[in-house]
C-alpha cells in the first residue's frame, strides 16, 4: 500500500473513531427522548403484568385533555428491548446495536473504514443514541434481513438453515421494535422467502429478480396496493390515504424528500454518488444487487407513505395546518435510516471496492453534516421538564395529582417526561393530567367533572409550559420557574402550588 493510500485510510479511520466518540458523548449530553419516556413508563407499569400508559392515551378522545381512564396498553414495542437492560446499562441500549452495525459494515467492506465512517457520523444515529431511540436497533434488524437474504440466494443444503433462522429472527425483531403485530412479521417472512424461492426455483421469474426495472415494476405496485388496501381495512393514520387523499399526496412528496433525500442521501453523505448508484443499478443483472435495489426502493416508498399518513392524521387531530405539522414532526424522516445498511452496500458496490476519495463533493457533504453531528453529540438535547418536575417532586404527596398546561401538539408525550422524576417506580400513585390552555380547565379545578376527561379534584400543583399566556386562578402561589433550553423553543416555565 502506498503512503498516500495509507494516509487516506488513516483519515477514514480517524473519522470513524470520531463518530463513535460523538455517540458516546451524546449519551452523557442528552436526555431521553419523548418516545423513550413512554416506553420507560410501560416498563415501570409492566410489573403488574400490563405494560400500559397509566396517565392516559397519548391520543386522547378529547383532543384538548387527558383522561387516565383511557389507559393505553403497549403490547409490543421498544420497551421490550429496553427491559432487557439493567438500569446501569440502559443508557447504552442504542449504542451497542450501533457498534454491531458498524462492525457488520466493516466486515462486508473487507475492513475498509470509509463506508463505516459515513455511518458513524450520521447525525440521526448520534441523536438516537443519546435519546435512546431504536433507530440503530431497527437498522441492525434490517442488516440481518439483508445478510440472510444475500446468503439464501446462493447457499445450498443445510447451510441454508442458519440464514433462514437469521432472516426470521431479524424480521420479528424489526416488527417487535416498531410495535406491530407478529402476524405482520410472518407476512414479511412469506414475501421475502417467496421472492428468494421464485428466483431459485422458477427460471422465468428471474426476468424480474435479475433485472432492476422489471423488479421495481412488480415491487412498487405491490407496496402501493398493500398500503391503499390497508387504508380501507384499518383505523388510525393509514386511513388518511383514503379520507384525505389530496393532503396525503402532498405530504407524501415532502415525506420522500425529508426521509430519503435529507436523512439518507444527505445525512449519510451519499448524495455525491447518486450518479454511481444509478449507473450501477442499470448494469445490475444478478439477483443480490437487484434485491438490494428493490428492498431500498420498496422500503423508501412504504415508509414515506407511512410518514405522510402520520403527518396528515396528527394535523387533523390537532387542528393544525398540514405544513406546520410537517415541520413539527419533520424528524419522522429518521425512520428511513432503517435502510442505512442496504444503501451503504449499494454505495460500496458502485465503488467496486475502491476506497472513497475525499474530493470537493464529499468535502461539501462533510461541511453540511459534521456540524449537525457535533451538535447532536457534544451538545445533545436537554429538556426543561426534568427541572420543573424536580421543583415539586419532593413536595407532592402520594395519591396527589398535578396538572400540565401546554398546547395540543405532542403535549401528552411531554406529560410523560415528568414520570421519571415524580413517580419513577409508580409506587406513589401520583397522576399527571394535561389540559390545553383554552380547554376551560379552571372550572374543573373548582370541582366540575367533564366527559372524557380525568378528575382534577386532587390536583395540588400546576405546571405551565414555556411561552403560555395563562391566567392562574386565585388560591395558587408560584413556587418555581426557569428557562427552557433554546432547542426546546426557549421561554419561561412556571410551577404553582395550591395555597
Amino acid at each position: 500500500m502506498s503512503e498516500e493510500n495509507s494516509n487516506h485510510n488513516r483519515l477514514w479511520w480517524g473519522l470513524l473513531v470520531f463518530g463513535i466518540l460523538l455517540h458516546l458523548s451524546s449519551i452523557s449530553a442528552s436526555d431521553y427522548g419523548l418516545d423513550t419516556h413512554l416506553h420507560l413508563a410501560a416498563i415501570e407499569s409492566n410489573e403488574d403484568g400490563t405494560p400500559d400508559l397509566e396517565w392516559g392515551d397519548v391520543r386522547p378522545q378529547d383532543p384538548s385533555a387527558s383522561n387516565p381512564d383511557e389507559i393505553q396498553i403497549l403490547d409490543r414495542g421498544w420497551w421490550q428491548i429496553l427491559e432487557l437492560y439493567p438500569s446501569w446499562l440502559l443508557p447504552f441500549a442504542a449504542f451497542f446495536p450501533m457498534l454491531a452495525l458498524i462492525g457488520i459494515v466493516l466486515v462486508m467492506t473487507n475492513g475498509k473504514p470509509h463506508v463505516a465512517a459515513l455511518l458513524s457520523i450520521h447525525p440521526s444515529f448520534i441523536f438516537a443514541t443519546g435519546r435512546l431511540y431504536p433507530e440503530s436497533t431497527v437498522a441492525l434488524a434490517v442488516a440481518g434481513i439483508i445478510l440472510a437474504s444475500l446468503h439464501l440466494f446462493k447457499r445450498q443444503g443445510w447451510q441454508l438453515t442458519q440464514w433462514i433462522v437469521l432472516a426470521i429472527a431479524s424480521i420479528h425483531l424489526l416488527v417487535l421494535v416498531k410495535g406491530l403485530s407478529a402476524m405482520v412479521a410472518w407476512v414479511l417472512v412469506a414475501v421475502l422467502f417467496g421472492w428468494i424461492a421464485l428466483d431459485r426455483l422458477v427460471p422465468k421469474f428471474q426476468t424480474y429478480t435479475r433485472n432492476p426495472i422489471m423488479g421495481l415494476s412488480i415491487s412498487i405496485p405491490i407496496v402501493l396496493a398493500t398500503m391503499i388496501a390497508a387504508s380501507f381495512t384499518v383505523e388510525g393514520s393509514l386511513s388518511t390515504i383514503r379520507t384525505h387523499s389530496v393532503q396525503w399526496l402532498f405530504a407524501l412528496l415532502i415525506a420522500f424528500f425529508d426521509g430519503f433525500v435529507l436523512y439518507l442521501l444527505i445525512g449519510m453523505c451519499c448524495w455525491p454518488f447518486v450518479a454511481d448508484f444509478v449507473d450501477q443499478s442499470k448494469k445490475s443483472n444478478d439477483n443480490s444487487s437487484v434485491f438490494l435495489l428493490v428492498f431500498v426502493a420498496s422500503g423508501t416508498l412504504l415508509m414515506s407513505m407511512w410518514i405522510a399518513s402520520l403527518w396528515v392524521y396528527e394535523a387533523d387531530r390537532w387542528d393544525l395546518p398540514l405544513w406546520e405539522n410537517m415541520i413539527l414532526m419533520g424528524n419522522n424522516g429518521r425512520y428511513l435510516t432503517a435502510l442505512a445498511f442496504p444503501i451503504l452496500l449499494l454505495l460500496d458496490r458502485s465503488l467496486k471496492r475502491n476506497t472513497l476519495s475525499i474530493g470537493k463533493p464529499l468535502m461539501l457533504a462533510f461541511i453540511l453534516v459534521l456540524p449537525l453531528s457535533m451538535l447532536a453529540g457534544i451538545h445533545g438535547q436537554t429538556m426543561w421538564t426534568d427541572e420543573a418536575a424536580q421543583s415539586f417532586s419532593k413536595e407532592i404527596d402520594a395519591g396527589e395529582d398535578f396538572l400540565y398546561i401546554d398546547d395540543e401538539a405532542l403535549a401528552m408525550h411531554w406529560l410523560y417526561t415528568f414520570r421519571l422524576e415524580v413517580d419513577p417506580e409508580g409506587e406513589r400513585d401520583i397522576t399527571g393530567h394535561w389540559r390545553a390552555p383554552d380547554s376551560n380547565w379552571q372550572i374543573e379545578l373548582d370541582g366540575q367533572v367533564m366527559n372524557n376527561r380525568g378528575d382534577l379534584s386532587s390536583v395540588q400543583f400546576i405546571v405551565i409550559a414555556p411561552n403560555m399566556d395563562i391566567i392562574i386562578p386565585s388560591g395558587w402561589e408560584k413556587i418555581a420557574s426557569g428557562e427552557a433550553p433554546y432547542l426546546n423553543g426557549g421561554g419561561e416555565w412556571l410551577v404553582y402550588r395550591v395555597v
